[in-house]
């Protein structure tokens, strides 16, 4: 039921994003918010203990997997990433580092790439308007299945909407989205058992259908320049 419900959304969402003329440039974006979220919390895992297995390495292999997603939308939309996702890396780990001073590709946009959950209503709403830097592993691990399964879910709809070229570029990205999926639910399991990650995946879950309902008030905003 959950899954054709989520079907139904993805479905209704693919149809709304692509009468925005600079669509792929929204995917894009949310790409590199993802890899930048996924990436700090790849820093943080490295400190964890034994029991958490190889959370650390699967956020890194994320992390990137997102940034080259974020450069497939670029070619897209005829830009390109100046630097590669390894080469972020390395900066920050050689030196202080101010994301909000990244120039990030040639098309001159800005991006708020720490502050998602603080700047939209249905993020404000996912995340109990608390940052998602706020929440123990077990919820954040919880919380990114959720938003990867949708996610997964989304781009499988969106191709009955977009060009052939858009489809080719996209399939490859939708068996991503699903390994991550995949990788983050078994960390989520191995830390937390499978009686209370399903509890916890019905928590996020239901919060995720709440914050869905502010999404036509975040997309007003956007067309309206508000956001």
């Amino acid at each position: 039921m959950m899954m054709m419900i989520d079907n139904l959304i993805a479905l209704f969402l693919g149809r709304v994003i692509t009468l925005f003329p600079n669509y792929l440039s929204l995917l894009k974006r949310l790409e590199i918010g993802v890899f930048f979220y996924c990436w700090r919390c790849y820093l943080e895992a490295r400190n964890l203990p034994a029991y958490y297995g190889r959370l650390d390495d699967n956020l890194k292999e994320q992390a990137l997997s997102e940034y080259n997603h974020a450069q497939v939308f670029c070619q897209l939309t005829g830009s390109k990433l100046n630097m590669s996702g390894a080469g972020l890396m390395s900066r920050e780990e050689k030196a202080a580092f101010d994301w909000g001073c990244v120039n990030w590709d040639s098309s001159g946009e800005s991006y708020q790439v720490d502050g998602m959950s603080t700047r939209y209503l249905s993020a404000k709403i996912f995340f109990g308007f608390r940052t998602a830097n706020s929440y123990n592993w077990e919820n954040r691990l919880a919380f990114m299945c959720v938003l990867e399964d949708f996610q997964h879910c989304f781009y499988k709809q969106l191709l009955r909407f977009v060009p052939p070229e858009v489809q080719e570029k996209l399939a490859p990205i939708i068996e991503d989205e699903l390994t991550h999926a995949i990788n983050l639910h078994a960390s989520l399991w191995l830390i937390s058992g499978v009686r209370r990650s399903s509890n916890l995946l019905l928590i996020w879950h239901t919060r995720r259908y709440l914050a869905l309902i502010c999404i036509p008030f975040d997309a007003l905003k956007f067309a309206l320049g508000i956001l």
